[in-house]
């Protein structure tokens, strides 16, 4: 490691460059496959007007996207050690009928266009490593402080205050019917097994310690009292992005079913729970197919759901084969290909299956865009083969006929495309654009912010 200030020589790179050992040690590895197979991808390609369209379904009306941006600095230039989160999640809401009418004799009217928009956001503040609360630890200040971010904030509609705290216990629950506590695996304190958490003013009964139904997040496992902290911020920006989701679901379900079914939501990345947050998708599961059943029940559709990804393996390896894929085709993608074209793993282990509460496909727009999704199966069901043996072809999972909203949620996003960004769709660009947190400036003043705050020189 260098000294502050410390600057390697300009020809510090030759050595390793030159070196022959380095040079034959590269020769004997391997990447996943950029190329593209046209044998592979003919047979596993469809062309979406071959889906089965949903009887009775309505077209969107609205589109919701869900983003999130988070960043962590220095509270002291001086002292770096001395980290804040700082954390922005928010939605945009596109009245499509309004968006697609706001053009005025061929230019748009930008009165019109904001009328068709609403975008909300959320901001938080999480400590980061050196940062307590005065007799806590740092672990106990981060447990303290996350659940009062959740109980802080959400969104209100109609009068009505609905927090992330809301939205956890109802996905614990059923729709309409938070649940009024939640098991964690163990206390955070003393480690004894299956604890009940009430959601208000809970204590360990072994060690008399604080609970908080946020620690069912696990995210106080993964967080570093000294060091950085940009994966627990990230666990919980990811997590409070699907949280506020699921929150205007049930708000929808309670005060307006039938709008579910013109509603498209849309997820910033794929519909997942990743690291200590990837228990979750059972809950997700659960309360899902107890949406679908009452919904059912009640004479109405389920509402279109879908991840949509702007980068990482995924969306390199389409973009890769985007030639082979024609204009208004999808592509399914089951484990053996994702294991052995995308990951270059062991196509015997299931992909997916601890992580994912949607699948993913590729999709080839009728403009010739690529989109990476993934979309929940209807009206319920693991998405992924939950599987503990080997995995063996046929993966069912992977066929688009187990999700009977495909077509109309691909067909959605092909009205919704935007050429502002690569493989863009409109709704998701704007919720970025509300949560946005710019480096650079933005982040010295983030700095300067927490420097003060803290009462530091």
């Amino acid at each position: 490691m260098p000294y502050d200030r410390e600057f390697a020589p300009r020809l510090g790179h030759v050595p390793a460059a030159s070196s022959a050992a380095i040079q034959q040690a590269m020769t004997r590895w391997t990447i996943p496959a950029v190329t593209a197979d046209e044998n592979e991808i003919e047979k596993r390609i469809l062309p979406l007007t071959s889906l089965t369209v949903e009887e009775s379904r309505p077209a969107p009306k609205f589109a919701f996207a869900f983003d999130g941006s988070d960043v962590e600095i220095p509270a002291r230039e001086q002292y770096p050690s001395v980290t804040v989160g700082f954390l922005k999640v928010g939605g945009a809401l596109v009245d499509l009928d309004k968006f697609f009418n706001s053009d005025d004799h061929g230019l748009v009217d930008p009165r019109k266009l904001r009328k068709a928009m609403d975008a909300r956001s959320i901001q938080a503040v999480l400590p980061g490593s050196m940062i307590v609360r005065p007799g806590m630890t740092g672990i106990e200040t981060w447990r303290l402080e996350l659940d009062q971010m959740f109980r802080s904030n959400g969104f209100n509609e109609s009068g009505q205050t609905y927090s992330l705290h809301d939205a956890l216990l109802t996905m614990h629950g059923t729709p309409g019917s938070p649940a009024q506590s939640i098991e964690i695996g163990k206390c955070p304190a003393c480690g004894v097994p299956n604890v009940t958490v009430a959601a208000e003013d809970a204590k360990c009964s072994d060690c008399s310690s604080a609970l908080y139904i946020t620690d069912v997040l696990r995210t106080h496992d993964e967080f570093a009292e000294s060091g950085s902290n940009i994966v627990p911020f990230t666990r919980v920006m990811n997590a409070a992005e699907r949280f506020l989701s699921i929150g205007y679901i049930d708000w929808l379900y309670t005060h307006a079913p039938a709008a579910l079914a013109t509603t498209l939501f849309i997820q910033d990345g794929p519909l997942a729970f990743y690291g200590t947050t990837a228990p979750l998708l059972r809950r997700w599961l659960n309360y899902w197919c107890a949406l679908n059943t009452e919904l059912t029940r009640r004479g109405h559709l389920p509402p279109l759901v879908v991840g949509v990804e702007k980068s990482g393996t995924f969306v390199e390896h389409a973009n890769a084969i985007a030639d082979h894929i024609p204009n208004g085709h999808l592509m399914g993608l089951d484990n053996h290909y994702i294991q052995t074209r995308i990951r270059a793993k062991n196509p015997e282990k299931w992909y997916g299956q601890d992580e994912f509460y949607g699948r993913r496909f590729f999709y080839k727009t009728f403009t010739g865009r690529m989109l990476v999704v993934t979309v929940p199966r209807v009206p319920e069901g693991t998405p992924y083969n939950d599987s503990k043996k080997p995995g063996k072809p046929p993966d069912w999972h992977a066929n688009p006929k187990q999700y009977p909203t495909l077509r109309a949620t691909l067909e959605a996003l092909d009205r919704v495309q935007t050429r502002m960004y690569p493989n863009a769709v409109i709704p998701v660009a704007l919720a970025h654009e509300a949560v946005a947190l710019p480096l650079g400036t933005g982040s010295h003043v983030l700095t300067l912010m927490a420097k003060k705050a803290l009462g530091l020189p």
